[in-house]
């Protein structure tokens, strides 16, 4: 993080990370979607193999996302007995990083199962994970209640001030 750096562009950046991680599977997603929705898209992986395919992807996704909530919970803890705010800031974007990672391969290989499938169950799951992109967007108000952060340093990040 630069020595001046308000939390405006802070957030931005938080959100760029974010985007950057549902974007990157998003987009090859839609294409095969979009292949798939007029019969371009062969499957690689017969009918009845689906399930077969379908349980281990969910299966992996889920210790992914579950390792990815675990280590974001256990260095946002770190970043809330921070003693200056900067640093609280510095490890909560490691954590929100960290999650949105995790976010991204799991939506990767969701997409990679639907490549070799043409399953619609595997749309259903990149549902789910644009969901759950969306619900842990970074933005101010969740900065705030993330940190716990009271006072002069909760002003600071909900007006867009500079970073002492």
């Amino acid at each position: 993080m630069h020595n001046q750096l308000d939390t405006k562009n802070y957030v931005q950046r938080l959100q760029t990370i974010a985007y950057l991680n549902l974007g990157a599977p998003l987009i090859p997603f839609i294409y095969l979607y979009l292949e798939s929705s007029v019969d371009e898209l062969e499957e690689i992986i017969q009918a009845e193999y689906h399930a077969v395919t379908l349980i281990p992807i969910v299966i992996l996704c889920l210790m992914i996302i579950y390792r990815g909530i675990r280590k974001h919970r256990s260095m946002l803890e770190k970043a809330r007995l921070g003693k200056e705010l900067k640093e609280k800031l510095i490890l909560y974007r490691k954590a929100n990083n960290y999650r949105f990672f995790t976010y991204g391969l799991s939506s990767i290989l969701i997409t990679i199962g639907f490549y070799l499938t043409n399953f619609q169950a595997f749309a259903a799951l990149f549902g789910i994970m644009i969901v759950l992109f969306s619900i842990n967007n970074p933005n101010t108000r969740k900065i705030v209640n993330d940190l716990k952060l009271k006072n002069s340093d909760k002003q600071i990040i909900l007006n867009g001030l500079e970073i002492p």
